[in-house]
């Protein structure tokens, strides 16, 4: 039995030894100390949306926040979690390989190496290529925006949905210290430790390191196992020059590592299979029962089928296995030249995410193992120069540059069952390598004009150009096995070349009516360019030919008119807007089955709308009242396109053999997006009270409710997600301890014991879902010296 806190890690020991030095309060918490609740109660908030520190009251564009103390506050640690917080987000999670940020129902699409996130991701300003790539402990946070809408005239990489900017506390000259325990159900614990401090009268250090374990929420019928288990653990190390008022150096170094079982996915709804009893012909006559997986599972010798998803149950005999290890060092100078300012951004990534699967998710030898290796390397460099403000216009420039190598090593592995249970030959193996390079430099600016008083016009305009190279090798069955079937012997696309140029653009117009409201209606649009796809096994090229492989530009164009104001002596902040997005060329992943075989397929499905309006509100009522609320109404369908034939057209009355998942197509005009809900609505009330001296207690409760969607492009009723709500409570107590404080809180995440899922997959004529997580209590005590 794994202890319920395990002995400190050799990564977490010489970090808490080092902690255990001079004590000094922790100042990067001043929000929390005693000593601010003199301070005036205002929602007064900066952000860097535009790449020079503003009020976030003070930029014409839709933008919220989260502030390091809410996360910590909330418990929020995973990006997963952002959903709960955040306006009109969706997250969708299945493992660090299989995640995926969507922004107004645009960019929801599991993993595809070839395939770009439509919502960028920076962490310190530097571009994420993959999403797995935040996948770790938000450790250390200082504050993440979210800036919804096409961006690309002020960000290094275009991105047609909107960003997501983490920022991480930096490097202090005040010492600082803090240590953090959480205990919770499932044998969860998280150790946090940081320290920063000055090393002279010019450089500063800080090292923060995280460990995060649970035993995960989904029981394995067949051994016993917990799966979906967690194991993390991280650290970052940071270094601030600072010689003068003129420059400044931070250098940022860091290494996060995964051995969990996150991406076993639940059995969540069978669709009708279109093979018979002893054959694989068409099911039934008219007035039948269609057979689905299951019952064809069970038939053949499956025990304990997984049919109530809700239960978080599987029934696997095989591994389950997610790995993942990264690295990244960055570099960035800031340095007045004259009365401008030079931002310098260098920064190295590698990640490499490795698992293990049962895919077939019974207990008969069938599908034995699939994965999907996966590495990524990048270097990216940017450069921005920022005019002062106060002058008739202030401006910002700059170039970027990324050198991106993506490669994806598969292999599917099948037992003796693999004919009868999926159609693939028996005690064969598959396998292959997909490879990707990508070289992109872009000019970006935006100007932005002072016309008159209290009016402003922005300019901004990108160009962009990318070469991307691609190869796809396939390797024949091992075993050899003499068949016709191209699924199953050797094939090489060849070296495969693609340029793309394209421009972006920026035009909006603001006014400030009185100094608590501004007005903005605003134009822009982005484009992401194509690629290729690089999953080498059932790629499905070797079925179609290099030309299915190909993917094309997808291009965003968006209107916004918002209005953002300010009452009650700024104690109130409400920001609305509505938006219009049109989507050419939408970039989704999908599966075919063709000659039998299931093929993953990244294509231009064709052409959406998101059309909405959003709400973002922010309160302090009173003396330690805090009130955040926002929520969005979006109806995201596309225009035109196509999709796979959905599992219900394949029925006990009507069956044919060229029906059922994959076989053919259908449109998708008017077809709601996948993984866009109509309703996504978020609140949360944090309340301070005084006790004894300093010493001060606190609540924050929220609540995250979302509307029903659909998981997969065809709204197949069998990827059906229902509407959700999570509630989750926490309370606490901080008081000093001399010249240290301490803080100790109980907490609740999902209140209520929801079963929900973050996104389903399609196999097998089936939907397989990640499991959100359930009921989770805990405590956690934090020591700040």
């Amino acid at each position: 039995m794994k202890p319920l806190v395990p002995t400190l890690t050799p990564l977490l020991a010489p970090l808490l030894a080092l902690s255990l030095g001079t004590p000094a309060r922790a100042g990067d918490e001043a929000a929390d100390a005693p000593a601010a609740k003199a301070a005036p109660d205002t929602t007064e908030v900066v952000v860097s949306a535009r790449r020079r520190p503003e009020k976030v009251e003070d930029v014409p564009a839709p933008v919220s926040l989260l502030r390091g103390n809410e996360l910590e506050a909330r418990k929020m640690y995973q990006v997963q979690d952002l959903q709960q917080a955040l306006p009109n987000l969706t997250a969708q999670f299945m493992h660090a390989r299989q995640s995926s940020l969507a922004v107004r129902g645009i960019g929801n699409n599991v993993a595809n190496e070839g395939l770009e996130g439509s919502v960028a991701i920076y962490l310190d300003n530097v571009f994420l290529g993959r999403p797995g790539q935040a996948v770790f402990d938000l450790l250390d946070v200082e504050q993440i925006d979210l800036l919804r809408g096409p961006q690309g005239t002020l960000f290094g990489k275009n991105a047609t949905a909107g960003v997501l900017n983490i920022s991480t506390r930096a490097p202090s000259f005040e010492p600082q210290a803090r240590a953090e325990i959480a205990l919770g159900q499932r044998r969860f614990h998280q150790l946090q430790a940081m320290r920063s401090g000055p090393m002279s009268d010019t450089l500063a250090y800080r090292i923060s390191a995280y460990q995060t374990h649970d035993n995960g929420w989904l029981h394995n019928l067949i051994d016993g196992r917990d799966l979906d288990e967690i194991n993390r653990k991280g650290v970052r190390g940071q270094l601030l020059f600072k010689p003068g008022s003129d420059v400044n150096v931070r250098i940022i170094a860091e290494h996060h590592e995964e051995d969990s079982s996150t991406g076993t996915l639940v059995p969540y709804n069978y669709g009708p299979l279109n093979r018979g009893p002893g054959s694989n012909t068409p099911l039934g006559t008219p007035g039948s029962n269609a057979t689905t997986y299951a019952r064809w599972a069970t038939g053949l010798g499956a025990s304990q089928v997984i049919v109530d998803p809700y239960r978080y149950e599987v029934s696997l005999d095989g591994p389950q296995h997610a790995g993942a290890r990264q690295n990244a060092v960055s570099g960035e100078l800031n340095a007045n030249v004259g009365t401008h300012k030079l931002t310098s951004i260098t920064a190295w990534r590698d990640w490499h995410f490795s698992p293990s699967n049962d895919i077939d998710g019974t207990n008969l030898k069938g599908f034995l193992n699939g994965y999907f290796d996966a590495t990524e390397s990048q270097f990216s460099e940017e450069i921005r120069l920022s005019s002062p403000a106060g002058g008739s216009h202030d401006y910002v420039a700059g170039l970027f540059y990324l050198s991106q190598a993506v490669a994806s090593d598969n292999a599917y592995m099948f037992g003796p069952a693999a004919p009868a249970l999926t159609l693939n030959p028996a005690n064969t193996t598959l396998a292959g390598h997909g490879q990707a390079d990508t070289r992109s430099f872009a000019a970006f600016g935006q100007d932005n004009i002072h016309l008159a008083h209290r009016i402003d016009l922005s300019v901004g305009l990108r160009a962009t150009h990318e070469d991307k190279s691609g190869q796809v090798q396939q390797a024949a069955a091992v075993p050899a096995i003499a068949t016709t079937n191209p699924f199953l012997k050797a094939w090489d696309s060849g070296l495969l070349q693609s340029t793309n140029d394209s421009t972006a653009y920026l035009l909006s117009l603001s006014a400030h009516p009185s100094n608590a409201m501004l007005l903005y209606l605003s134009r822009s649009s982005a484009e992401k360019s194509g690629g290729f796809n690089v999953n080498s096994v059932a790629s499905v090229g070797s079925m179609l030919g290099v030309d299915a492989i190909r993917l094309g530009p997808e291009r965003a164009r968006n209107t916004e008119l918002g209005i953002k104001t300010l009452w009650w002596d700024g104690r109130v902040a409400i920001d609305a807007n509505v938006f219009d997005t049109k989507v050419v060329g939408y970039q989704a992943n999908t599966t075919q089955r063709i000659n039998d075989a299931y093929i993953n397929v990244i294509s231009n499905v064709g052409d959406l709308s998101s059309r909405g309006i959003e709400l973002d509100m922010h309160a302090t009522p009173g003396p330690g009242w805090t009130v955040n609320a926002n929520g969005a109404l979006t109806d995201a369908r596309f225009d035109s396109g196509s999709a796979p034939t959905p599992y219900e057209t394949f029925t006990a009355t009507g069956v044919n053999a060229s029906s059922g998942y994959g076989k053919g197509s259908i449109s998708i005009a008017g077809k709601r997006v996948n993984g866009a809900p109509r309703q996504i609505a978020n609140a949360s009330v944090q309340y301070r009270w005084q006790r004894k001296g300093a010493s001060f207690n606190y609540l924050v409760a929220a609540l995250a409710w979302r509307s029903d969607s659909y998981a997969d492009i065809n709204n197949s009723i069998y990827s059906h997600l229902p509407a959700y709500a999570l509630a989750n409570f926490t309370v606490g107590l901080k008081r000093p301890l001399g010249d240290s404080r301490v803080d100790v809180s109980l907490w609740v995440k999902n209140m209520f014991d929801k079963r929900y899922f973050l996104g389903l997959a399609p196999i097998n004529n089936a939907y397989y879902g990640a499991a959100g997580e359930p009921r989770t209590v805990g405590v956690s005590a934090r020591y700040e010296f």
